[in-house]
């Protein structure tokens, strides 16, 4: 029966919104950024833009601006190239997040991989040590430093989108100050294997969001959890969305 049993809890997984990574629909994030127009987001940022296509359909579905972070040198000329398309709509910043002023090393394949990331620890994952061969050292920073500096007269933030391979706690971290105070409505993060060896839990990230509520992207909508419970503590790849608590999603058109 294990056969019969791994199919089902394959099945079982992809419907409660893991493992949904083929494409922008099938990840859930279509229909959210569909949801995420309907707020009339003015400021919304990219952190981990790579080559900027996840940015590129906010500025197709929504009015914002995006501020997107990159600091992979030949994918942030994707972004460069974005912004000479949206000059007024796009800023793009070639450094990374993280929880501290510091120069990194930063883990890639190709010059312009999605695999970028801080973490060494997660080349213990066999498709990312094939793939992250390569080391350079970058610039990082905080998303509060960054707030307190150049981003200080841009008011509130919409969505705080974070996709940093395995480096999502480290970037929240360095943005207390700034979701206390500028209160994003939407933090989206993207969740994998990656959490498991950096010795993170779905719970523990969610403690770093406490005015928030927590719902996992599936194909056509999403799907509220609750952090402390084993089901949403599973290191499969997901798209979680956390919205501020006084956010009515059914407002939102969803």
């Amino acid at each position: 029966m294990q056969r019969f049993n791994n199919a089902l809890l394959a099945l079982a997984f992809r419907g409660r919104g893991y493992n949904n990574y083929h494409n922008f629909a099938t990840s859930g994030e279509q229909a959210f950024l569909k949801m995420l127009s309907k707020h009339n987001p003015k400021v919304c940022i990219d952190v981990g833009a790579n080559k900027g296509g996840y940015s590129e359909a906010l500025l197709a579905l929504t009015d914002s601006v995006v501020i997107a972070f990159e600091p992979l040198p030949e994918a942030f000329q994707s972004l460069l190239r974005l912004q000479k398309r949206f000059p007024n709509r796009v800023i793009a910043i070639n450094e990374g997040l993280a929880d501290r002023d510091a120069e990194l090393e930063l883990h890639f394949g190709a010059g312009d991989s999605p695999l970028a990331s801080f973490s060494a620890e997660i080349n213990e994952i066999d498709y990312v040590r094939s793939e992250n061969r390569n080391i350079i050292k970058v610039p990082v920073s905080t998303l509060d430093n960054f707030f307190h500096g150049r981003g200080r007269d841009l008011g509130g933030i919409d969505l705080l989108k974070i996709d940093t391979e395995g480096f999502e706690y480290e970037v929240l971290l360095g943005a207390q100050t700034t979701i206390t105070e500028r209160k994003p409505k939407f933090v989206q993060i993207e969740w994998n294997w990656h959490q498991l060896f950096r010795g993170h839990t779905f719970f523990e990230l969610a403690s770093l969001l406490p005015s928030y509520i927590p719902y996992q992207l599936l194909p056509y909508g999403l799907s509220k959890r609750d952090s402390r419970m084993p089901e949403s503590n599973i290191y499969h790849y997901s798209n979680f969305v956390f919205v501020r608590h006084d956010i009515s999603l059914a407002d939102g058109g969803l």
